[in-house]
């Protein structure tokens, strides 16, 4: 096929072939052996999860049965893309990998629940990582794009310390307990996490003021594994203010309602030195059925910038929430374990390699189980 242009190099091909879904470019590997080594590589591996997944265009909706792809645009079912293995726990999905938790049968009165599992659905390819040091109280799945890593970041139940794994390095770091980390783990509020340019971010509080008031957003990055604190605008400073964390255009977003008026901030960069600073982005009104909505405490927040709306989750609901109109729509009653943003990568990773294996049980019916190969 590449040989059937001549007038296109492989820098141009290279640009086409990264505007390609996975399942394409596993079936374009076998043209020919330049191809093939090229969607191998850890540079193309990055470069198309840069340019295919430019903006979101999949939701991904995970329970104990199956895994379920949605599209951001019209919410509609897409497909069903992966069969969770009876004895794994989904943890999270990030940058087209599923990292799980799973339950080895030791004994028949014993069993292993320590070990962690990436596996991306789209190369059918799954992989464990070392024992972590510690029980840990909390932990997530990040990306590094200057060195091209894939982290987990956990923090301790019990000594206010995180520890990182490097999958380029395999093995998990201990971090210094320095002022920044304690602070960063005591303005922690779990269910409003969110990621924007390869950091996780939150909104922080601090111990002697008001439930539910923040005062700076607080964000991990996993190029540097430290801990960056931004003090928030007075106006989202104030109590009794419901507000939604998102991304808008690659940077920090915050939709903030009370009961008189509607808000969104976006923090952006200036200058050669990006200072950070916090620009009023849009001003409406309030409504009150959208405040006591609102009110409820979603859990996962996807924004869809050209409807102005938010794809949100709460329990075993998915709405979307317009917030220029203040139109609530239910999409979707489904039990699941994890709700958010979905993309496809070409990661592959052959340490520790484990196999997904099918069988069937007494019933007759097909299910799944991670064994150790």
């Amino acid at each position: 096929m590449a040989e059937a242009l001549p007038g296109l190099t492989m820098d141009m091909w290279t640009e086409i072939l990264a505007r390609l879904p996975v399942k394409s470019l596993m079936r374009l590997r076998c043209v020919c052996k330049s191809w093939c080594s090229l969607i191998d590589s850890s540079y193309f591996s990055l470069l198309h999860l840069q340019i295919y997944n430019n903006k979101p265009k999949y939701a991904i909706a995970m329970n104990c049965d199956k895994t379920a792809v949605y599209s951001i645009d019209t919410f509609r079912k897409i497909d069903e893309i992966f069969k969770t293995p009876f004895n794994c726990e989904v943890i999270c999905c990030k940058y087209g990998l599923i990292l799980m938790c799973a339950f080895y049968a030791i004994t028949p009165d014993e069993v292993d629940e320590d070990e962690m599992v990436f596996h991306n659905p789209c190369t059918r390819k799954s992989w464990s990582i070392p024992r972590c040091p510690y029980m840990t109280w909390t932990c997530w799945l990040g990306f590094a794009p200057s060195t091209n890593d894939y982290k987990v970041v956990a923090f301790v139940y019990d000594n206010s310390s995180i520890v990182v794994y490097s999958s380029n390095a395999n093995l998990w770091r201990i971090k210094d307990r320095s002022d920044a980390h304690v602070r960063g783990l005591l303005s922690f509020e779990d269910a409003d996490e969110f990621y924007c340019k390869g950091a996780l971010c939150w909104l922080g509080f601090e111990k002697d003021k008001p439930p539910g008031v923040h005062n700076h957003l607080v964000s991990f990055d996993f190029d540097s594994e430290e801990f960056v604190f931004v003090d928030l605008p007075d106006a989202l400073k104030q109590p009794g203010l419901v507000k939604i964390n998102f991304v808008l255009s690659e940077s920090v977003a915050i939709f903030a309602m009370s009961s008189h008026s509607a808000c969104i901030w976006v923090l952006v960069e200036d200058g050669v030195d990006k200072i950070k600073s916090w620009r009023l982005w849009y001003t409406g009104d309030s409504n009150s059925k959208a405040h006591r909505f609102l009110t409820r405490g979603f859990r996962t927040v996807i924004f869809n910038v050209e409807k102005n709306t938010f794809i949100l989750s709460f329990r075993s609901n998915i709405f979307s929430y317009n917030f220029r109109s203040h139109r609530i729509q239910h999409l979707e009653d489904y039990y699941y374990s994890y709700f958010g943003i979905y993309m496809e990568s070409l990661v592959v990773h052959n340490r520790n390699q484990r196999k997904i294996l099918t069988y069937h049980n007494v019933n007759g019916e097909e299910s799944t189980e991670l064994v150790r190969v």
